[in-house]
């Protein structure tokens, strides 16, 4: 059995001010590093040590990784490009829904909804990222088995990692939290997966959390 620790980053400038991110990036806020530290405190006081840290190589994803690694003592982390990075979303990138809205209100329609087949222009599908994300996820958990590693993300890719873990479709709506840092712990044994623990912030204490992601 391998124990999965899957983490969402920290808050960052453009959660705050509700751009899309996708995968262009943007600078952790203060709150966002408080909130990495945090995870990493805590996970610290109840004596966790990872044998791998993988991370998204985008910038707020690996802020928060090498954050967490620091206040654990551990210093080695693994980036992997494409599997954990956030869904690619093209022309989406950048804008708030009212400026999606305004400026391509066919994209609007189709990206609120939640069409897991909807792909914006230079961008990918839920579908499309379900299907590079999850068996990443099995690969590295085999990989580890017996072991208990971390795997620091993006908001989308911990949705799709949820709905892979419950049998869940991928349409909408979404009846479930994706805190910034939040604590989401997986075990993976013989081709399945237990869900442990789900968008735990217990260890936010006095730091604002949100939960802007729309899938």
């Amino acid at each position: 059995m391998t124990e999965l620790y899957l983490i969402r980053h920290g808050e960052t400038e453009w959660n705050r001010s509700g751009h899309h991110q996708g995968q262009m990036d943007s600078a952790l806020t203060q709150t966002g590093i408080e909130q990495a530290k945090a995870m990493g405190k805590r996970l610290k006081n109840e004596g966790h040590t990872f044998a791998a840290i993988y991370t998204s190589d985008l910038y707020r994803a690996r802020h928060t990784a090498e954050l967490i690694a620091a206040t654990l003592g551990q210093q080695e982390i693994i980036q992997d490009a494409l599997p954990l990075r956030e869904r690619a979303l093209g022309v989406l990138e950048g804008l708030t829904y009212p400026e999606i809205e305004e400026q391509l209100p066919e994209d609007y329609e189709l990206h609120t909804v939640g069409d897991p087949h909807y792909r914006p222009e230079g961008g990918e599908s839920w579908a499309d990222t379900f299907s590079r994300a999850c068996p990443f996820l099995r690969e590295i958990c085999r990989k580890h088995d017996g072991e208990k590693i971390m795997a620091v993300s993006h908001g989308g890719v911990l949705g799709m990692a949820l709905r892979d873990a419950l049998g869940l479709t991928l349409l909408p709506p979404r009846r479930f939290s994706l805190p910034n840092v939040g604590l989401n712990v997986f075990s993976y044994s013989d081709h399945n997966w237990t869900l442990n623990t789900w968008g735990d912030t217990s260890h936010m204490t006095g730091v604002t959390v949100l939960d802007e992601v729309m899938k």
